[in-house]
């Protein structure tokens, strides 16, 4: 009965592995017997206890608000809970507050903590620890990850033991966006400084609790059986310290970890390994084409029209990214609760481009392929330079088909290849014509950066492009409070960037969460925190089988 039992588990698994990984639309007959034990199979039930093996590279500090690198700060959020978390389509949802409220003018947010938090060591989790962690970033140096999480604070202060009020410098509409920080104890790190890694050792109220850091080696966390949110079924979690991800990659290959987050273009091979589960989201990289507006060329907006409609970014993601992306019309996640469908939809459109040209008065005057327009007394072709960096295997790529694309509505462009950092000065010089680059988007909407007029100069609206219009849209955006206004605001704002294409978009990218299949359970990697909702994950350990 064992051997049966083990062999309808190990054919379920083929078969839903299958059908996600494939859309063919055909189907195969079964036969009566498979049929007959499909229906006999239960779902997998849970089970408490277990390992799982985790990387992280070699942390600076384990202050979570003061720690800059990657993987150390997803294994942080296992110790330290945010005030708020975010749903599947990026709406504040309450954690550690509870519930809050905004004054009438938008400038005032007033928070309600859960008060039957308790930190790891048993102390009781107050408005005093929200406090010290708003003064600890407060404190740090810019270059800490949360320092924009505080960015338009005015003040702050408890109102009691579970309240606390926060003033802002004017109405913003990211104001419960920010609160995504992790939140230390006073108790713990107050008055103290960690001149070694471990010297302070984590207190967190979150669902792992710190047991061990080994430099060089590892980490190790246990459950916290006393989590707010319930007890995660995973009982212990290491977390070994490699120098990359070829080496994280290698090391899953060889078994030596349970769960690996990657972005290298060909995580589909892994899909061929046995026992391996992969997970794809939509990360916060942005990809964008940047015009720059200083040039003359690019003021014609039928011509940004036209280039929009002759790239063909369904190629572009098959060829270099192996699909792995979402086509987009605006900077806004098409994920977002914020994203607006009924801006216009720039899909591939070859004819539709040179038509777009043509009515603009750019023809081919001279028979040269390239097409011309009389200005002043002078002829002006659709010429221009593409600047990527050399360092960007695929953004590479990616350029020299866009040249392809666009030479075939008859513009001629060159791809200029420069490295990294000749690429940023390039930039931040505006010595360009048009560049492929991208953001990493934060979880605070707000696009005041990359567009409003008052960045050209020292900031970075790298493609110059000025107008009132923008900068009035991204104001009612930024300080638009309460749902109704967020939506309505950015719904505005992305139909005028769609309209006038400051930057022509093209896709947000997707990631992978690549898990042995010892990790069983609801598996949903989230932006922010790839490994975010590991409560519902559990491990499945192989039984042997039995001589019956």
């Amino acid at each position: 009965m064992a051997k049966k039992l083990r062999w309808i588990t190990i054919f379920v698994f083929i078969l839903l592995f299958a059908t996600s990984c494939s859309n063919t639309g055909t189907e195969e007959m079964e036969n009566p017997q498979q049929q007959e034990e499909q229906v006999e199979t239960a779902p997998i039930e849970p089970t408490k206890g277990g390992e799982m093996i985790l990387s992280l590279r070699t942390p600076k500090t384990l202050n979570p608000l003061l720690n800059e690198e990657y993987t150390v700060d997803q294994i942080s959020k296992l110790i330290f809970d945010t005030l708020i978390d975010f749903d599947e389509t990026q709406k504040p949802i309450p954690n550690l507050a509870s519930e809050w409220t905004f004054s009438d003018d938008g400038t005032v947010l007033t928070i309600k903590l859960r008060s039957d938090v308790k930190w790891h060591d048993g102390e009781p989790f107050t408005a005093k620890d929200v406090i010290f962690s708003l003064d600890t970033i407060k404190k740090a140096q810019e270059s800490a990850p949360y320092k924009k999480c505080i960015q338009n604070i005015n003040s702050y202060k408890s109102i009691d033991e579970y309240s606390l009020k926060i003033v802002y410098n004017q109405p913003f509409s990211g104001a419960l966006y920010g609160l995504y920080f992790p939140i230390i104890p006073a108790h713990v790190y107050g008055g103290k400084t960690e001149s070694t890694v471990g010297e302070i050792k984590p207190v967190g109220t979150g669902a792992y609790m710190f047991s061990e850091f080994i430099p060089t080696k590892e980490l190790i966390l246990t459950v916290n059986n006393n989590w707010f949110k319930g007890q995660p079924y995973i009982e212990k979690i290491k977390a070994v310290i490699t120098p990359d991800e070829e080496t994280d990659l290698y090391s899953f290959e060889q078994g030596q970890i349970d769960v690996i987050g990657t972005d290298v273009v060909d995580w589909e091979k892994y899909s061929e390994q046995e026992n391996t589960r992969i997970h794809e989201y939509i990360t916060s990289y942005y990809d964008f084409i940047g015009l720059n507006f200083n040039k003359p060329l690019f003021q014609d907006k039928n011509l940004r029209k036209a280039i929009a409609y002759a790239i063909d970014r369904e190629t572009l993601l098959e060829n270099q990214y192996l699909n792995h992306g979402v086509i987009t019309n605006s900077p806004i996640n098409p994920e977002s609760w914020l994203y607006n469908k009924e801006t216009e939809q720039y899909n591939f459109d070859l004819e539709k481009s040179k038509q777009i040209l043509k009515d603009a008065g750019w023809n081919d005057s001279d028979n040269d392929g390239i097409l011309d327009k009389p200005n002043n007394g002078n002829k002006i072709d659709i010429s221009f330079t593409l600047l990527v960096s050399s360092e960007n295997i695929q953004r590479k790529e990616v350029a020299y088909e866009i040249q392809r694309m666009l030479n075939e509505a008859g513009m001629s462009i060159q791809v200029e290849e420069v490295s990294q950092e000749e690429f940023l000065n390039r930039l931040l010089s505006k010595n360009f014509d048009a560049f492929l680059g991208g953001w990493k988007l934060s979880p605070i909407p707000d696009f005041t950066f990359a567009f409003h007029s008052a960045q050209i100069e020292v900031g970075t609206n790298y493609v110059s492009f000025r107008s009132e219009q923008m900068d009035a849209l991204l104001q009612q955006a930024f300080t638009a409070v309460g749902e109704e206004k967020m939506k309505n605001a950015y719904g505005n704002l992305q139909k005028y960037i769609s309209d006038e294409l400051p930057y022509i978009s093209l896709y947000f990218r997707t990631a992978a969460l690549i898990t042995n299949e010892r990790i069983q359970g609801e598996i949903k990697p989230k932006k922010e925190c790839i490994i975010g909702n590991i409560q519902d994950w559990f491990i499945l350990e192989k039984t042997p089988a039995s001589n019956n």
